[in-house]
């Protein structure tokens, strides 16, 4: 599946489009939203000022209310008998401001006087209000009667007798607010509104409006309850007892149609006008970036094939600069491309380059013509190279290659035959890199072929040569040891020589004892034995176990110098050891044969040197642990070696050494079996010590061991 590419005007069609409708509906919701909040405020302060209305019109009831009361009791401060029900009467019938009061009695010694102006069961309401036992003065109560909430607004006043200063009576005044007509028409033409209701515990006591259905569940979380063409309001009225009235206004939503229209208004202004800056930028765009860039594109596309393209200029000064640096980064690009393929087709590696994501290799003319093979000849980029690695090598460039797409190792490197198309194979190292896109995707695999055919050619002869090598040296150390053998043998062959004949003689002249004969025979066998034993020792030393073992090198070196033992006292050679009970692990006979070996070319120089004291030739050995290596030092007093061939005697065949006497291959093959097997280092030098309180001068040489 192809991903679908856009063109850069449609792209950018596409964008301003998307930016003109985003910003228009962000402009258009931005305004809406200040807009409402302009509505809900206006609306929020409206009720607010309808409360303040209506608290102040019930406060001012009151009042009026208590006035009333006040006045009614200072009339009848005057009045001496207040026992007398028909003056009493008489003089409630002489006050034109009571006509106003729903309730009015007189309570004295519990004898109630009802003088009450209502259509209302009075007297069950007074039953009502004298169960009261709290204070209700200035209060708004409610009370039941016969199951109807009667909501009222009361004031109480004490008569006193002015002459003895005693409570004659007590006045009730009230006010029934249920179906108060004159109230809510109050309320309802100060603050404005089309109707009113007061509910009391969810029933309505009055309204300015009949057959009222008002559901009061929308009023439980919000006070203001916004309709299509009426706004409704509730406010809760505390009365007495911690109760309420809940009082709904209802007004046109006219007022605030205005408020929306305005919004409309400018909702088309601002569309007209983001619809001009839509034209104007998409014009703006198009001149000043995409047509420039397309430009821009064109010559980008026509420089790459030919340097003689002239740019033209355009109206935007960086377009026409990045032109300029553009034509000279596509020539150094040229350059770059061109010193590449001469370099790729120069050297006598191959390059290959495997596109991962897309499935492709590159092979460069090189790494075809190394093979044999054409482009045409290779089909898939995975099976030709793992059908033409050589099946011994396959197993191990495999482990090398997952070793290093799993992240164990920096470079791919691997040594292997691969199939030429002649069907003949070549010795083949390959070095390759695996390469990561920014999200850490295996993208690119790349690297190179290297004909090592030759090489390996030439490393297989000069191994070849090594073991020959190796074989002469052996010969010629074993040449050494037959002949360490036969003057170890000498003493010992003369003794049982001399045993042997003293015994025929006894035996000729009649005159063997036997006591004396046990003895000698005793001491022959001694001798057989301990040529046996040295015997045993020489076939080991040439027969070892070639295998890697474990072994003390301080005991290895002092069984393998018995057999030397002789040799070295014949030539009044002193063997010094200070040797550490050391364990190493390798090849015990090939250590051996070195340390052996650099004995017996101190022992020669010391043979060759003109010493006035023959019994000051020594040879030390010694061993030291440092760091985690074993140091094993064989010096002598010999004086040393020249400068001048101190660089050579680890040469093959080069030897100071009488042609009889020596090869040339003893320290060559000696450095070989430390480096190669053991990891280790042989070097020397020319020391001056101490030892017995004279000094000497001698060659030291180091074996270095890693443990």
């Amino acid at each position: 599946m192809t991903n679908k590419k856009l063109s850069l005007s449609l792209l950018n069609s596409l964008l301003l489009l998307v930016f003109f409708i985003v910003l228009s509906i962000a402009v258009l919701f931005s305004t809406y939203i200040n807009t409402q909040k302009v509505v809900d405020k206006n609306i929020d302060d409206y009720f607010k000022q309808t409360y303040n209305i209506t608290k102040l019109i019930i406060e001012n009831e009151q009042n009026n209310l208590d006035n009333i009361v006040s006045k009614i009791s200072k009339e009848f401060e005057n009045i001496n008998d207040l026992n007398n029900p028909d003056s009493i009467s008489y003089k409630i019938e002489t006050l034109s401001y009571i006509d106003s009061i729903d309730l009015l009695f007189f309570k004295k010694n519990n004898e109630v006087y009802d003088y009450s102006n209502s259509l209302f069961d009075t007297e069950s309401i007074i039953d009502e209000i004298r169960k009261i036992k709290s204070s209700i003065n200035h209060k708004i109560i409610n009370i039941k009667v016969n199951n109807e909430d009667i909501v009222l607004m009361i004031s109480t006043k004490q008569i006193i007798d002015n002459n003895t200063g005693r409570v004659q009576a007590v006045i009730y005044a009230a006010k029934i607010l249920n179906n108060n007509f004159a109230l809510l028409n109050d309320i309802k033409s100060k603050s404005k509104q089309v109707d009113m209701h007061i509910f009391f515990d969810n029933n309505i006591i009055a309204s300015t409006q009949k057959n009222i259905a008002i559901d009061l569940s929308r009023f439980y979380h919000n006070s203001v309850d916004i309709g299509d063409r009426t706004i409704y309001s509730s406010m809760w009225y505390e009365i007495f007892e911690n109760k309420s009235l809940n009082i709904i206004y209802v007004t046109k939503n006219n007022s605030f149609d205005v408020l929306k229209e305005s919004f409309l208004h400018q909702a088309f202004v601002l569309l007209l006008f983001l619809i001009f800056c839509f034209i104007l930028l998409y014009y703006l765009s198009n001149k000043f970036i995409i047509k420039p860039f397309s430009k821009l594109l064109n010559y980008a596309y026509k420089v790459k094939d030919d340097k003689s393209i002239r740019y033209e200029n355009t109206k935007v000064l960086e377009f026409d600069k990045f032109a300029y640096e553009l034509k000279g980064i596509i020539s150094e690009l040229r350059d770059v491309k061109e010193q590449y393929s001469r370099a790729i087709d120069g050297v006598q590696d191959g390059l290959w380059d495997v596109d991962l994501k897309n499935k492709k290799i590159f092979y460069s003319p090189r790494f075809l013509t190394m093979l044999g093979y054409s482009s045409h000849d290779i089909k898939t980029y995975k099976s030709f190279w793992q059908k033409s690695i050589h099946k011994d090598d396959y197993e191990k460039t495999m482990i090398a290659l997952k070793e290093h797409l799993s992240g164990k190792t920096e470079v791919f490197e691997s040594e292997y035959r691969f199939k030429c198309k002649n069907g003949s194979f070549m010795w083949i190292k390959i070095r390759g890199k695996l390469f990561y896109d920014s999200k850490k995707h295996q993208s690119r695999f790349t690297g190179f072929h290297t004909n090592i055919n030759d090489l390996v050619v030439l490393q297989e002869e000069n191994q070849q040569k090594e073991r020959m090598l190796y074989q002469q040296s052996k010969l010629a150390s074993m040449g050494e040891m037959i002949g360490n053998i036969a003057h170890q043998w000498r003493q010992p062959l003369t003794v049982i020589s001399v045993i042997a004949s003293t015994i025929s003689m006894q035996l000729q002249l009649n005159t063997l004892d036997k006591n004396a004969t046990i003895k000698d025979i005793d001491k022959l066998l001694g001798t057989v034995d301990y040529l046996s034993s040295i015997i045993d020792k020489f076939r080991y030393f040439f027969n070892p176990n070639n295998e890697i073992e474990n072994f003390s090198v301080c005991e290895a070196i002092k069984e393998n110098l018995v057999i030397f033992e002789s040799s070295y006292k014949s030539n009044n050679i002193n063997l010094i050891l200070n040797l550490d009970d050391i364990y190493i692990s390798g090849y015990k006979f090939e250590l051996m044969q070195v340390v052996i070996n650099i004995i017996n070319n101190s022992k020669d120089a010391l043979s060759e040197k003109s010493i006035m004291d023959k019994e000051e030739n020594y040879i030390f050995m010694k061993t030291d642990v440092k760091d985690k290596v074993l140091t094993l030092s064989i010096y002598d007093n010999a004086g040393g070696i020249d400068e001048e061939l101190a660089e050579k005697i680890y040469e093959p065949y080069f030897t100071t050494k009488h042609q009889s006497q020596g090869t040339g291959l003893g320290l060559y093959m000696s450095n070989e079996i430390i480096k190669k097997h053991f990891n280790g280092k042989l070097s020397n030098k020319t020391i001056e010590y101490e030892y017995e309180d004279k000094n000497f001068k001698g060659e030291e040489f180091k074996i270095e061991i890693p443990l």
